[in-house]
């Protein structure tokens, strides 16, 4: 079934970042190769696969997490609450795709026989809950690797190749990792912020405003693209802009 509202005729690029695209590549692993292609606006039209892109990423933060607010879903008598959550998941996808800037990039790697063993999305900084946004910054959305799969750099290789596509777009990249997580990160080369920072703890109290999994499940941390003296952080840019907001 198509998913109304995302045009076909809209979106015509081989690829399925307008401005960043993406060649298909593979990475190898001990488990056998990986084939890696752009999750494109066809894709994103069709339930099924958007479905299946959302479970895989939904499954990983129920199972790769200690927040009970997630956890939650693994128990058998919370299935149709998972379902409904799935749902939600599924949907904000699809305005994702829908709304994007041109900049998004999504990555999808598939084993030998189809599955779906590894994602990721990037997309400009833009939280709609906050109203917190920075065209300079990109979001890592999400990223998951099927377990058998990890310990191969899959998810660093799908992170660095969807994130350097842009780095003539971006300065930074921004990120806000399940606690768990944050050893991987920290190895890639992401920063935990600090919020001892003022400017820092500014916007970080203003996402987790409407967040509230800070710092107890979530860690938000932080890399330069940039590092040239001109570019301030971007955090700085975003505070300038939520005083701004402020202000009026």
């Amino acid at each position: 079934m198509v998913i109304q509202g995302i045009s076909s005729k809209r979106y015509t690029p081989a690829f399925g970042s307008q401005n960043n695209p993406v060649p298909k590549f593979q990475i190898k692993t001990d488990k056998g190769t990986l084939y890696v292609k752009e999750f494109t606006y066809k894709d994103a039209r069709y339930d099924t696969k958007m479905y299946e892109m959302a479970k895989f990423f939904t499954d990983n933060f129920v199972y790769n997490t200690n927040d009970p607010s997630l956890t939650q879903y693994k128990k058998p008598e919370n299935f149709e609450k998972y379902l409904n959550m799935l749902d939600k998941i599924t949907k904000y996808y699809k305005e994702m795709f829908l709304e994007d800037d041109g900049n998004l990039t999504a990555l999808e790697a598939r084993n030998a026989i189809g599955e779906l063993c590894g994602a990721v999305i990037t997309q400009t900084f833009n939280d709609t809950h906050s109203g917190l946004s920075d065209n300079r910054t990109c979001y890592v959305d999400s990223v998951a690797v099927k377990k058998q799969y990890r310990h191969n750099h899959v998810g660093r290789i799908l992170m660095e190749k969807a994130i350097n596509c842009s780095k003539d777009v971006y300065t930074d990249v921004f990120l806000a990792s399940d606690n768990l997580a944050v050893p991987f990160q920290l190895k890639n080369g992401y920063r935990i912020m600090n919020y001892n920072n003022p400017s820092e703890k500014a916007v970080i109290d203003e996402i987790n405003k409407f967040r509230g999994d800070y710092p107890d499940y979530i860690t938000f941390m932080d890399k330069k693209l940039d590092k040239s003296a001109e570019n301030n952080p971007w955090y700085e840019r975003v505070l300038e802009k939520m005083n701004e907001k402020n202000s009026d």
